[in-house]
């Protein structure tokens, strides 16, 4: 059978312009020889829809589209991902996550999603009902097993421990399956592709059986998706693998001869480069953004915000601004001008020292009985934040903020000053991570100064200020927050292996106390397991202390 994966990027909500998609793309499989095409899970509304699901006239219009679909099928048949409800069963909500089997002018099939992840970023307990059965559709002769996304997530060969009782793969193949088919929107991390390869392999070849595998490809919001979609024969060789975040169609014949694939997760520099350029473009496709706008202070962090800003938008695309105080030095100015000339964009330089006197001065008498502290040092990034957000508003710039997920993980970030912005770019890369990165970015030609990545980083909020003058070496720092925030260890067992309990317990004590700037900053593009918002949720007021 020759199948035909669209590797599609939907936007949630444009329920119109999905359905000319996977229309389109439907007739141009039909065109190519298709004898079976297949969308992503939720490809007609857009994946994650979230409260969307809860409106009446939302669900109306996407079932809607999915008939207007069905309607034009031929004798080739079209297997897309959408929202059906069923309300006979007066419990539960009636409404399911569902794989749509179409051909001949109307829905033939429907299956729908038996396991719904409650954990990370996901939530579907809050809006779907799980699929009570799973059944095998036979389709040109050949027997479907057709699953949505988290249901081939339980294989008990591959993992330890299972999260869900029931398998629905298995199930399926105990009652036929020739040819297993999931649908998917898998949000990426680091490592999550490699993982899904060994886990689709693994199950392909101990249950003998050929598996297709169609991701789709986009970013919404903070959640990236990559594609990659896979192609399995019943010995667990990957046969197709479909590009990396990018839209892609992929074309796999089930009795052809492919040399098996091998390559399929590139460096960790290179992936999450590739991502969060591919995270930024799609955001500024999908809400209307022409500019880009980034306060460029002459450290690593706002220089790579700016290299990946200017590779989504066009360098064209790119304004920055350089706003000294008496504190910055001189060689971060040069750095920043070094930086805007090998990128080719626009700058300003604007001042907040003259700002900054009058605010000391307005504040003098109120001010008299205390001495500078970080509240000075603060007012400075709220001038700069000022600044930003006057230049958005006047131009239209979406402004990208500069913090690492050390910085935000560590409080070591202003409110309303250096976090205003629209999107975090590099919140989910800490900041030895964003060295690495920029390292790769300059393996050919120097564009990030080397003097921007050689010095010290430093806020310049205060006479030879240094960011180690107030948090651990950044090696040091990363490593715990690494094991607190991704790996969940408990504080007695980083201690154990960092073997510097006092570091260990200011630094978890610093994560917790600064919750509540985390709910007030922007979305964090996610390449990791655990990225700071929606996948990380913490009170912020409890009485839960360990240290």
């Amino acid at each position: 059978m020759k199948i035909i994966l669209n590797q599609t990027n939907s936007l949630i909500g444009d329920i119109k312009g999905n359905k000319e998609k996977i229309i389109a793309g439907y007739f141009d499989a039909i065109n190519q020889g298709a004898e079976l095409v297949i969308f992503p899970e939720l490809a007609l509304c857009g994946y994650p829809p979230l409260d969307l699901v809860e409106k009446k006239e939302f669900r109306n219009l996407v079932n809607q589209a999915a008939k207007e679909i069905a309607s034009i099928t031929l004798s080739v048949g079209i297997i897309f991902g959408s929202i059906t409800e069923d309300y006979e069963d007066l419990i539960g909500t009636g409404v399911y996550n569902s794989a749509l089997l179409c051909f001949d002018g109307k829905i033939q099939f429907i299956q729908n999603k038996t396991l719904l992840p409650n954990y990370d970023v996901f939530d579907e307990v809050r809006y779907f009902e799980p699929s009570k059965s799973v059944s095998v559709y036979e389709y040109k002769g050949t027997k479907l097993g057709i699953s949505i996304c988290e249901d081939i997530w339980n294989d008990a060969d591959y993992w330890k421990k299972r999260r869900y009782p029931t398998d629905p793969i298995q199930d399926l193949v105990n009652k036929g399956a020739e040819l297993i088919i999931n649908i998917s929107a898998s949000p990426y991390a680091y490592g999550k592709r490699m993982e899904r390869y060994e886990m689709l392999s693994l199950l392909a070849k101990i249950d003998n059986i050929q598996l297709v595998y169609c991701c789709c490809a986009g970013a919404q919001t903070d959640l990236i998706f990559d594609g990659a979609s896979m192609c399995f024969d019943n010995n667990g060789n990957l046969l197709r693998l479909g590009k990396s975040f990018a839209e892609d169609v992929i074309i796999f014949d089930t009795e052809a001869e492919y040399e098996p694939l091998t390559e399929i997760e590139k460096s960790f520099p290179e992936e999450v480069l590739s991502a969060l350029i591919f995270g930024l473009r799609d955001y500024r496709l999908k809400t209307g953004f022409k500019k880009a706008l980034i306060g460029l202070s002459g450290g690593i962090d706002s220089a790579i915000v700016t290299y990946i800003a200017a590779e989504a938008f066009g360098k064209e695309n790119i304004h920055v601004v350089m706003m000294p105080s008496k504190y910055s030095s001189e060689g971060s100015i040069k750095d920043s001008e070094a930086l805007i000339h090998n990128l080719g964009i626009s700058s300003d330089l604007v001042s907040i020292q003259p700002v900054f006197d009058s605010i000391l001065s307005q504040l003098r008498t109120p001010f008299k009985e205390r001495k500078p502290d970080v509240t000075e040092e603060n007012m400075q990034s709220r001038i700069r934040g000022l600044y930003l957000m006057a230049y958005s508003n006047k131009f239209g710039y979406l402004l990208c903020t500069t913090g690492n997920k050390s910085e935000i993980a560590t409080g070591y970030a202003t409110l309303y000053g250096d976090m205003a912005g629209a999107l975090a770019v590099i919140g989910d890369l800490y900041k030895t991570q964003v060295y690495e990165v920029c390292n790769f970015i300059n393996r050919g030609k120097e564009i990030i100064p080397q003097n921007i990545i050689d010095k010290a980083p430093s806020a310049e909020l205060r006479p030879d200020q240094k960011d180690q003058d107030s948090l651990p070496p950044y090696d040091q720092l990363d490593r715990v927050l690494k094991m607190y925030l991704e790996e969940q260890k408990e504080i007695k067992e980083i201690i154990d292996l960092v073997k510097d309990e006092e570091m260990v317990k200011r630094t978890l004590r610093l994560v917790d106390l600064n919750e509540f700037k985390r709910k007030q900053g922007a979305p964090v593009l996610r390449v990791s397991t655990k990225a700071f918002g929606y996948g990380r949720r913490f009170p912020i007021v409890n009485g839960w202390k360990r240290y």
